[in-house]
Protein backbone atom coordinates (compact mmCIF):
# COMPACT_ATOMS: atom_id res chain seq x y z
CA UNK A 1 0.00 0.00 0.00
CA UNK A 2 1.22 3.69 -1.09
CA UNK A 3 2.54 5.45 2.10
CA UNK A 4 1.60 8.98 2.94
CA UNK A 5 1.57 11.85 0.41
CA UNK A 6 2.33 15.51 1.08
CA UNK A 7 0.22 17.76 2.94
CA UNK A 8 -1.84 18.98 -0.26
CA UNK A 9 -2.85 15.54 -0.97
CA UNK A 10 -4.88 15.34 2.05
CA UNK A 11 -5.81 18.76 3.38
CA UNK A 12 -8.22 21.17 0.61
CA UNK A 13 -6.88 24.92 0.99
CA UNK A 14 -10.99 25.46 1.96
CA UNK A 15 -10.41 23.44 5.64
CA UNK A 16 -10.32 25.98 8.50
CA UNK A 17 -7.87 27.29 10.77
CA UNK A 18 -6.90 25.54 13.99
CA UNK A 19 -9.23 26.43 17.06
CA UNK A 20 -7.79 27.73 20.20
CA UNK A 21 -7.32 25.34 23.12
CA UNK A 22 -6.65 28.43 25.53
CA UNK A 23 -10.62 29.81 24.38
CA UNK A 24 -11.94 26.10 24.66
CA UNK A 25 -10.37 25.82 28.43
CA UNK A 26 -11.55 29.30 28.86
CA UNK A 27 -15.28 27.53 27.98
CA UNK A 28 -15.15 25.05 30.17
CA UNK A 29 -16.17 27.26 33.54
CA UNK A 30 -19.19 26.11 33.86
CA UNK A 31 -22.47 27.38 36.20
CA UNK A 32 -24.06 24.94 38.46
CA UNK A 33 -27.41 23.83 36.19
CA UNK A 34 -30.42 26.15 36.22
CA UNK A 35 -33.37 24.51 36.58
CA UNK A 36 -35.60 27.83 35.01
CA UNK A 37 -33.28 27.07 31.75
CA UNK A 38 -33.52 23.90 31.71
CA UNK A 39 -36.48 22.16 29.43
CA UNK A 40 -38.36 19.93 31.41
CA UNK A 41 -37.67 17.20 29.69
CA UNK A 42 -39.65 17.48 26.00
CA UNK A 43 -37.58 16.91 23.66
CA UNK A 44 -36.75 17.04 19.93
CA UNK A 45 -36.83 15.20 17.27
CA UNK A 46 -37.83 13.01 14.18
CA UNK A 47 -36.63 11.14 11.47
CA UNK A 48 -37.90 9.83 8.58
CA UNK A 49 -36.60 6.24 7.66
CA UNK A 50 -37.66 4.14 4.67
CA UNK A 51 -39.63 0.24 4.97
CA UNK A 52 -37.96 -2.27 6.93
CA UNK A 53 -34.53 -2.78 5.14
CA UNK A 54 -34.09 -5.89 3.38
CA UNK A 55 -30.81 -7.94 4.06
CA UNK A 56 -29.32 -7.66 -0.22
CA UNK A 57 -26.67 -9.54 -1.71
CA UNK A 58 -25.35 -6.93 -3.76
CA UNK A 59 -22.65 -4.55 -2.69
CA UNK A 60 -24.03 -0.87 -3.52
CA UNK A 61 -21.04 0.57 -2.36
CA UNK A 62 -19.22 2.85 -4.64
CA UNK A 63 -15.43 2.28 -2.53
CA UNK A 64 -14.26 -0.50 -0.79
CA UNK A 65 -10.87 0.27 1.72
CA UNK A 66 -9.15 -3.74 2.13
CA UNK A 67 -6.23 -1.86 3.61
CA UNK A 68 -7.23 -3.56 7.24
CA UNK A 69 -6.10 -6.76 7.96
CA UNK A 70 -9.12 -7.53 10.42
CA UNK A 71 -12.09 -5.91 11.44
CA UNK A 72 -13.16 -2.39 11.07
CA UNK A 73 -14.90 -1.48 14.15
CA UNK A 74 -15.16 2.53 14.03
CA UNK A 75 -15.03 5.28 11.00
CA UNK A 76 -15.39 8.88 11.59
CA UNK A 77 -15.64 11.64 8.74
CA UNK A 78 -13.68 14.78 8.32
CA UNK A 79 -16.08 17.88 9.25
CA UNK A 80 -14.10 20.16 7.05
CA UNK A 81 -12.95 17.68 4.24
CA UNK A 82 -15.80 16.36 2.22
CA UNK A 83 -13.62 13.46 0.81
CA UNK A 84 -11.47 12.69 3.77
CA UNK A 85 -12.24 9.53 6.21
CA UNK A 86 -10.50 7.90 8.93
CA UNK A 87 -10.88 4.07 10.01
CA UNK A 88 -9.71 2.33 12.78
CA UNK A 89 -9.71 -2.09 13.26
CA UNK A 90 -8.88 -4.54 15.59
CA UNK A 91 -5.33 -4.78 13.55
CA UNK A 92 -4.48 -1.98 15.93
CA UNK A 93 -4.03 0.63 13.09
CA UNK A 94 -6.42 3.49 11.92
CA UNK A 95 -5.92 4.90 8.64
CA UNK A 96 -6.71 8.28 6.85
CA UNK A 97 -7.87 8.29 3.30
CA UNK A 98 -9.60 10.14 0.77
CA UNK A 99 -12.73 9.28 -1.34
CA UNK A 100 -13.58 9.63 -5.04
CA UNK A 101 -11.85 9.69 -8.19
CA UNK A 102 -10.86 12.97 -7.98
CA UNK A 103 -8.80 12.13 -4.59
CA UNK A 104 -7.52 9.07 -6.34
CA UNK A 105 -5.80 10.81 -8.99
CA UNK A 106 -4.35 13.13 -6.93
CA UNK A 107 -3.04 10.83 -4.13
CA UNK A 108 -2.42 7.64 -6.47
CA UNK A 109 -4.79 5.87 -3.90
CA UNK A 110 -2.29 6.63 -1.08
CA UNK A 111 -3.03 6.57 2.70
CA UNK A 112 -1.26 7.44 5.97
CA UNK A 113 -1.84 4.67 8.20
CA UNK A 114 -1.43 5.24 12.36
CA UNK A 115 0.45 2.81 14.31
CA UNK A 116 1.35 2.62 17.78
CA UNK A 117 -1.39 1.06 19.44
CA UNK A 118 -1.57 -2.34 20.81
CA UNK A 119 -4.62 -3.42 20.63
CA UNK A 120 -7.81 -2.86 18.86
CA UNK A 121 -8.47 0.98 17.66
CA UNK A 122 -12.41 1.35 18.47
CA UNK A 123 -13.27 4.92 18.94
CA UNK A 124 -12.19 7.64 17.08
CA UNK A 125 -12.93 11.20 16.19
CA UNK A 126 -12.08 14.51 14.14
CA UNK A 127 -11.64 18.03 15.95
CA UNK A 128 -14.02 20.35 14.91
CA UNK A 129 -11.83 21.86 12.74
CA UNK A 130 -10.49 18.95 11.35
CA UNK A 131 -7.24 19.07 11.33
CA UNK A 132 -6.52 16.11 14.21
CA UNK A 133 -8.09 13.24 15.04
CA UNK A 134 -8.09 11.59 18.45
CA UNK A 135 -7.86 7.47 17.91
CA UNK A 136 -8.84 5.63 21.42
CA UNK A 137 -8.08 2.18 22.22
CA UNK A 138 -8.52 -1.46 23.94
CA UNK A 139 -4.84 -1.05 25.05
CA UNK A 140 -6.12 2.01 26.99
CA UNK A 141 -4.17 4.74 25.01
CA UNK A 142 -5.79 7.55 23.09
CA UNK A 143 -3.52 8.96 20.76
CA UNK A 144 -3.52 11.89 18.58
CA UNK A 145 -2.93 12.75 15.22
CA UNK A 146 -2.19 15.33 12.81
CA UNK A 147 -4.52 14.62 9.96
CA UNK A 148 -2.20 16.85 7.83
CA UNK A 149 0.87 14.27 7.91
CA UNK A 150 -0.57 11.63 9.99
CA UNK A 151 1.82 12.46 12.55
CA UNK A 152 1.33 11.21 16.29
CA UNK A 153 1.18 14.56 18.41
CA UNK A 154 0.20 13.48 21.37
CA UNK A 155 -0.11 9.80 23.15
CA UNK A 156 -3.01 10.12 26.11
CA UNK A 157 -2.22 7.90 28.98
CA UNK A 158 -3.75 7.22 32.43
CA UNK A 159 -6.77 4.63 31.98
CA UNK A 160 -6.13 1.49 33.40
CA UNK A 161 -8.30 0.22 31.45
CA UNK A 162 -9.56 -0.17 27.71
CA UNK A 163 -11.07 3.18 26.07
CA UNK A 164 -15.08 2.93 25.77
CA UNK A 165 -15.02 6.53 23.46
CA UNK A 166 -13.86 9.09 22.33
CA UNK A 167 -15.30 12.76 22.05
CA UNK A 168 -13.85 16.09 21.06
CA UNK A 169 -14.96 19.30 22.63
CA UNK A 170 -17.31 21.11 20.32
CA UNK A 171 -14.97 24.03 19.95
CA UNK A 172 -11.56 21.89 19.56
CA UNK A 173 -8.67 21.09 21.82
CA UNK A 174 -9.96 19.46 24.37
CA UNK A 175 -10.00 15.86 24.19
CA UNK A 176 -12.82 13.51 26.30
CA UNK A 177 -12.64 9.83 26.90
CA UNK A 178 -14.73 6.76 28.77
CA UNK A 179 -12.92 4.52 29.97
CA UNK A 180 -13.25 0.46 31.55
CA UNK A 181 -11.91 1.18 34.78
CA UNK A 182 -15.00 3.02 35.66
CA UNK A 183 -13.05 6.58 34.83
CA UNK A 184 -13.36 9.35 32.60
CA UNK A 185 -10.57 11.77 31.17
CA UNK A 186 -10.22 15.18 29.72
CA UNK A 187 -6.85 16.46 28.22
CA UNK A 188 -5.59 19.69 26.55
CA UNK A 189 -4.76 18.08 22.71
CA UNK A 190 -1.67 20.34 22.32
CA UNK A 191 0.11 19.74 25.46
CA UNK A 192 -1.19 16.15 26.14
CA UNK A 193 -2.15 17.26 30.06
CA UNK A 194 -4.34 15.93 31.94
CA UNK A 195 -7.05 18.59 32.96
CA UNK A 196 -9.75 16.66 34.82
CA UNK A 197 -10.18 12.75 35.79
CA UNK A 198 -14.16 11.81 36.75
CA UNK A 199 -14.26 9.54 39.27
CA UNK A 200 -17.49 7.67 40.92
CA UNK A 201 -18.61 5.42 38.29
CA UNK A 202 -18.98 1.65 39.41
CA UNK A 203 -18.72 0.28 36.17
CA UNK A 204 -17.27 0.91 32.76
CA UNK A 205 -17.93 4.37 31.41
CA UNK A 206 -19.83 3.03 28.01
CA UNK A 207 -20.80 6.85 27.06
CA UNK A 208 -20.28 9.58 27.05
CA UNK A 209 -20.13 13.28 25.48
CA UNK A 210 -19.61 17.62 26.31
CA UNK A 211 -23.11 19.07 26.07
CA UNK A 212 -23.69 20.75 22.63
CA UNK A 213 -22.93 24.36 24.64
CA UNK A 214 -19.49 22.82 25.96
CA UNK A 215 -19.96 23.42 29.66
CA UNK A 216 -20.66 20.22 31.18
CA UNK A 217 -19.89 16.30 30.68
CA UNK A 218 -22.29 13.72 30.92
CA UNK A 219 -21.40 10.23 30.92
CA UNK A 220 -22.77 6.81 31.25
CA UNK A 221 -22.10 3.85 33.33
CA UNK A 222 -22.33 0.18 32.20
CA UNK A 223 -22.78 -3.38 33.58
CA UNK A 224 -22.85 -2.76 37.75
CA UNK A 225 -23.58 1.16 37.49
CA UNK A 226 -26.35 1.89 35.32
CA UNK A 227 -26.45 5.45 36.49
CA UNK A 228 -26.07 9.24 34.27
CA UNK A 229 -24.17 11.80 35.76
CA UNK A 230 -23.19 15.24 34.82
CA UNK A 231 -20.10 16.36 35.79
CA UNK A 232 -18.25 20.36 35.33
CA UNK A 233 -15.36 20.13 33.56
CA UNK A 234 -14.09 22.83 35.75
CA UNK A 235 -13.72 21.60 38.62
CA UNK A 236 -14.15 17.84 37.41
CA UNK A 237 -16.65 17.79 40.59
CA UNK A 238 -20.09 16.02 40.01
CA UNK A 239 -22.94 17.75 39.91
CA UNK A 240 -26.07 15.53 39.36
CA UNK A 241 -26.61 11.67 39.59
CA UNK A 242 -29.12 9.86 38.31
CA UNK A 243 -29.50 6.56 39.41
CA UNK A 244 -32.64 3.77 40.87
CA UNK A 245 -35.96 3.73 40.26
CA UNK A 246 -37.69 5.87 37.74
CA UNK A 247 -34.41 4.95 36.25
CA UNK A 248 -32.53 2.31 34.17
CA UNK A 249 -32.38 -1.23 35.91
CA UNK A 250 -29.34 -2.37 33.68
CA UNK A 251 -26.24 -0.73 32.29
CA UNK A 252 -26.69 2.17 30.37
CA UNK A 253 -25.42 1.35 26.08
CA UNK A 254 -25.33 4.70 24.86
CA UNK A 255 -26.58 8.59 25.13
CA UNK A 256 -27.43 11.49 23.33
CA UNK A 257 -27.73 15.15 24.74
CA UNK A 258 -30.04 17.60 22.83
CA UNK A 259 -29.02 20.04 20.96
CA UNK A 260 -30.09 22.94 23.43
CA UNK A 261 -28.02 20.78 26.22
CA UNK A 262 -31.62 20.80 28.20
CA UNK A 263 -31.77 16.65 28.29
CA UNK A 264 -30.43 13.52 28.01
CA UNK A 265 -31.68 10.57 26.28
CA UNK A 266 -30.47 6.80 27.53
CA UNK A 267 -30.15 3.22 26.34
CA UNK A 268 -29.88 1.05 28.26
CA UNK A 269 -29.55 -3.71 28.65
CA UNK A 270 -32.98 -2.81 30.14
CA UNK A 271 -34.78 -2.25 26.54
CA UNK A 272 -36.38 0.97 27.82
CA UNK A 273 -34.83 4.60 26.48
CA UNK A 274 -35.29 7.29 28.91
CA UNK A 275 -35.07 10.96 28.74
CA UNK A 276 -33.64 13.01 31.64
CA UNK A 277 -34.09 16.73 32.84
CA UNK A 278 -30.44 17.53 33.50
CA UNK A 279 -30.75 20.26 35.68
CA UNK A 280 -32.72 18.16 38.28
CA UNK A 281 -32.37 14.79 37.03
CA UNK A 282 -36.09 14.57 36.76
CA UNK A 283 -36.87 10.86 34.37
CA UNK A 284 -39.14 12.95 32.50
CA UNK A 285 -40.33 9.83 30.04
CA UNK A 286 -39.90 5.95 30.03
CA UNK A 287 -40.57 5.41 26.20
CA UNK A 288 -41.76 1.21 26.16
CA UNK A 289 -42.39 -0.23 22.78
CA UNK A 290 -39.37 -2.20 22.19
CA UNK A 291 -39.40 -6.32 23.38
CA UNK A 292 -38.54 -6.58 26.67
CA UNK A 293 -35.11 -6.48 28.13
CA UNK A 294 -33.47 -6.41 24.59
CA UNK A 295 -30.69 -3.98 24.90
CA UNK A 296 -30.91 -0.52 23.33
CA UNK A 297 -27.57 -0.19 21.59
CA UNK A 298 -28.32 3.42 19.72
CA UNK A 299 -30.11 6.62 21.03
CA UNK A 300 -30.66 9.88 19.32
CA UNK A 301 -32.33 13.55 19.29
CA UNK A 302 -33.05 14.58 16.13
CA UNK A 303 -31.03 16.96 14.57
CA UNK A 304 -33.63 18.38 12.48
CA UNK A 305 -37.69 17.69 13.77
CA UNK A 306 -38.77 19.27 17.40
CA UNK A 307 -39.83 17.26 19.85
CA UNK A 308 -38.55 13.86 18.38
CA UNK A 309 -36.37 10.89 19.60
CA UNK A 310 -34.88 8.02 18.35
CA UNK A 311 -33.51 4.62 19.69
CA UNK A 312 -32.69 1.02 17.42
CA UNK A 313 -31.87 -1.98 19.84
CA UNK A 314 -31.12 -5.56 19.72
CA UNK A 315 -34.99 -6.46 18.37
CA UNK A 316 -34.09 -5.23 15.40
CA UNK A 317 -36.38 -2.07 15.74
CA UNK A 318 -35.03 1.72 15.43
CA UNK A 319 -38.23 3.76 16.91
CA UNK A 320 -38.90 7.11 16.13
CA UNK A 321 -40.58 8.57 19.30
CA UNK A 322 -42.77 11.56 19.50
CA UNK A 323 -41.83 13.58 22.90
CA UNK A 324 -44.56 16.36 22.34
CA UNK A 325 -47.47 14.26 23.19
CA UNK A 326 -48.92 14.78 26.48
CA UNK A 327 -47.26 10.68 27.37
CA UNK A 328 -44.43 10.29 25.25
CA UNK A 329 -45.39 7.64 22.58
CA UNK A 330 -44.20 5.97 19.52
CA UNK A 331 -44.03 7.85 15.98
CA UNK A 332 -42.61 5.39 14.05
CA UNK A 333 -41.01 1.64 13.55
CA UNK A 334 -38.84 0.80 11.32
CA UNK A 335 -37.97 -3.38 11.97
CA UNK A 336 -34.68 -4.91 10.88
CA UNK A 337 -34.00 -8.40 10.35
CA UNK A 338 -31.34 -8.00 12.78
CA UNK A 339 -30.13 -6.29 16.16
CA UNK A 340 -29.35 -2.88 14.92
CA UNK A 341 -25.97 -1.39 16.44
CA UNK A 342 -25.79 1.82 14.93
CA UNK A 343 -27.83 5.13 13.81
CA UNK A 344 -26.25 8.46 12.13
CA UNK A 345 -28.16 11.55 11.18
CA UNK A 346 -28.16 13.01 7.90
CA UNK A 347 -26.50 16.37 8.75
CA UNK A 348 -28.92 18.64 6.75
CA UNK A 349 -31.73 16.36 6.15
CA UNK A 350 -34.47 14.44 8.34
CA UNK A 351 -33.26 11.23 7.54
CA UNK A 352 -31.59 8.30 9.97
CA UNK A 353 -29.47 5.46 8.74
CA UNK A 354 -29.01 2.52 11.01
CA UNK A 355 -26.20 -0.49 10.93
CA UNK A 356 -26.80 -3.73 12.02
CA UNK A 357 -25.14 -6.40 13.76
CA UNK A 358 -22.90 -7.30 10.65
CA UNK A 359 -21.35 -3.79 10.83
CA UNK A 360 -19.74 -1.83 13.44
CA UNK A 361 -19.94 1.60 12.87
CA UNK A 362 -21.52 4.54 10.18
CA UNK A 363 -20.21 8.26 9.04
CA UNK A 364 -21.74 10.55 7.12
CA UNK A 365 -19.72 12.88 4.93
CA UNK A 366 -20.53 16.86 5.74
CA UNK A 367 -23.38 16.90 3.00
CA UNK A 368 -24.56 13.90 3.53
CA UNK A 369 -24.91 12.76 0.29
CA UNK A 370 -21.36 10.23 1.27
CA UNK A 371 -22.00 7.71 3.98
CA UNK A 372 -19.11 5.15 5.46
CA UNK A 373 -19.74 1.47 7.40
CA UNK A 374 -17.07 -0.60 8.95
CA UNK A 375 -17.58 -4.12 8.70
CA UNK A 376 -16.55 -7.46 10.18
CA UNK A 377 -15.06 -8.58 6.97
CA UNK A 378 -11.95 -6.17 7.27
CA UNK A 379 -13.17 -3.49 5.23
CA UNK A 380 -14.66 -0.07 5.34
CA UNK A 381 -17.43 0.69 2.24
CA UNK A 382 -18.35 3.86 1.03
CA UNK A 383 -21.54 4.41 0.13
CA UNK A 384 -23.49 7.24 -2.18
CA UNK A 385 -27.15 8.31 -1.87
CA UNK A 386 -26.71 10.91 -5.54
CA UNK A 387 -28.43 9.87 -8.18
CA UNK A 388 -26.59 8.02 -11.20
Amino acid sequence: MAGATGEEAFITAEEGGELEGGQVVADLEGEAPDEENMSDGEEEEDEEEGDGLDAADEDDSIHTFTGHTSGVYSVAWSPRQADLVATGGADDRAYIWRVGQEAFEQTGGAVLELGGHTDTVASMAFSADGASLATGGLDGRVKVWEVASGRCTQTLEGPGDAVEWVRWHPKGGVVLVGAADFTAWMWLAQTGACMQVFSGHSGSVVCGSFTPDGKWVVTGGGEGDASLKVWSPKTGECALTVQGHPYHTAGLTCLDIHPDSTAAISGSEDGVPKVVNLSNGRVVASLAGHEEESSIEAVAFSHHLPHVAMSAGMDGRLMVWDLAAAVPGQRATCQHPDGVTRLAQHPPQPLVFTGCLDGADLAASPDGNWWIAGGEDDTARVFSLLQD
